[in-house]
């Protein structure tokens, strides 16, 4: 039996907290938990969000992010690099 979609998005967000307890582990952390920074990643404003995909650029954690977004098809933020925030139009970005 093929698994289904909410599992396999449990099953990539389980790899991403995996991925963001490891570098905390090791006393890191991404630009997304940085107290000053996170707000960009969520924020209704397309600038601040392209700040934060560039950001993104070379996280360890930026492909469990990216694949994260896409298995749940998030339509808000920023994803390991892509803003997948949907505009009116109805166009990602």
């Amino acid at each position: 039996m093929a698994p289904t979609p909410s599992k396999i998005a449990g099953a990539t967000a389980e790899r991403l907290t995996k991925r963001l307890i490891d570098i905390a582990a090791v006393g890191l952390r991404t630009h997304c938990q940085d107290p000053e920074l996170g707000h960009l990643w969520l924020s209704e404003r397309g600038h601040e969000r392209e700040v934060a995909a560039r950001l993104c650029r070379g996280c360890p954690a930026e492909l469990s992010c990216w694949e994260a977004g896409r298995a749940r098809d998030e339509r808000f933020g920023v994803w390991g690099g892509i803003d997948r925030t949907v505009r009116p139009n109805g166009k990602a970005g």
